[in-house]
């Protein structure tokens, strides 16, 4: 009875200590994903602020330096998003140990009662007669030997509690100095937080600036922009006319003539549905960059009456940045573009991956490829000296947006 009484402050102090264990491995491990993803934002925010030293400060490429900044200033703000998140982790893993640190010092103290207790009771047989009494006083062999074995085990028992509570003193000391951990890294966030908060204004003042000089010359600019829009309409022709012409020629070797669509084989068919399960889990097909324009009709990010329409999306990456194939295929084509770079269309039964604007290609028509495998480097456009790879997803002839097919970064 005395030894269940002694060890239940022990086992909830163990239980706290194993709560506190749990509580933080989950906590880790939400701060170790939100700094990688603090890590990939900077290195995002570092290659852009590349991008822009490396753009040629002229009224030509105004636009584009633009695109940039405003991309930059997002990534900072999802910076400063994230440092928050970071500050309220660090604030809810404080929380939870000076909760668990009280439950520890309350719990300590109701062991050191109850081994004061214990040691009390010790001391009524410290006197060599006394223990001598209790043992010789018992009715028979058996209880006199279940007596010295109670007394030599309670001893024990004492000593063990005793360095136990140097234990508890000592995890208990550990909590503290983990708490003022937290409060220096705390201290450290909040001023890289201001620090990003600083940079965010410069970084806004900037592109108030820029876009006012732009509007300076607004005519000039969208001129420039239809221009563009204008060759943008006419490759999506191209590339819609080459499908066609391609779904036209197997299906006429196939026997199948007079079909919109590719008329898919049991193999082609298999593909087709493995390609369309992983729909919103396919690999980017590049490791580094950001998405600098979007899928379908949207206002251009200056001229808000103007819209633009993208049949892809626009990746604009670090220089030569490898291009990996999104899934397993064959390579249905290889498009050169007259003052441009080269598209290479992949067919994953009746959908069609095209990757534009590459340069060093590493496929060939008809190759058969394996998702992940490289296929080329991104191009550099000349006159903005950015790369950006010019991806889309076709269903026969149908554009689909890659984004709600890609795994979400």
């Amino acid at each position: 009875m005395c030894n269940s009484r002694i060890l239940r402050p022990v086992r909830i102090l163990a239980s706290m200590l194993l709560v506190l264990f749990l509580h933080g491995a989950v906590a880790q491990q939400s701060r170790r994903d939100l700094e990688r993803k603090r890590n990939e934002i900077n290195r995002q925010i570092q290659r852009i602020r590349k991008q822009l030293r490396q753009t040629s400060n002229s009224e030509q490429n105004a636009l584009q330096i633009y695109r940039l900044r405003q991309e930059q200033i997002n990534y900072h703000e999802r910076l400063i998003a994230n440092l928050q998140d970071e500050i309220r982790a660090i604030e809810r893993q404080t929380a939870r140990k000076n909760d668990t640190l009280k439950q520890l010092q309350k719990d300590l103290e109701q062991l050191k009662i109850r081994y004061a207790e214990g040691v009390r009771k010790a001391y009524k047989f410290s006197n060599t007669n006394q223990v001598l009494y209790f043992i010789l006083s018992a009715d028979n062999f058996q209880q006199a030997f279940r007596r010295m074995r109670y007394l030599r085990e309670y001893t024990d028992y004492i000593r063990r509690q005793a360095k136990e509570i140097e234990q508890r003193r000592a995890e208990i000391e550990r909590v503290k100095q983990r708490l003022q951990d937290k409060k220096h890294e705390k201290e450290n966030m909040l001023t890289r937080l201001a620090d990003e908060k600083r940079a965010l204004e410069q970084e806004r003042r900037k592109q108030e600036t820029l876009l006012a000089q732009i509007r300076k010359q607004k005519s000039r600019y969208i001129a420039q922009i239809k221009k563009k829009q204008r060759e943008a309409r006419r490759l999506d022709r191209e590339i819609q006319k080459l499908i066609a012409r391609e779904i036209a020629r197997r299906n006429k070797a196939r026997g199948k003539s007079g079909r919109s669509e590719f008329v898919l084989t049991p193999q082609g068919k298999a593909l087709a549905r493995s390609f369309a399960g992983n729909k919103g889990h396919l690999p980017w097909p590049v490791k580094h960059g950001y998405v600098s324009q979007r899928f379908g009709v949207q206002p251009h990010p200056v001229f808000k009456n103007l819209t633009i329409n993208s049949s892809g999306i626009y990746i604009t990456t670090p220089p030569a940045e490898k291009v990996y194939a999104i899934f397993r295929g064959e390579v249905m084509m290889i498009q050169v573009v007259p003052g441009g770079n080269t598209l290479v269309y992949i067919r994953h039964g009746n959908y069609i991956s095209i990757y534009g604007n590459l340069t060093n290609v590493q496929v060939k028509t008809g190759q058969k490829v394996e998702k992940g495998q490289w296929i080329g480097n991104v191009g550099k456009n000349p006159a903005s000296n950015t790369y950006v790879l010019k991806f889309r997803i076709y269903q026969n002839t149908r554009k689909l947006n890659p984004l709600q097919w890609l795994a979400r970064k």
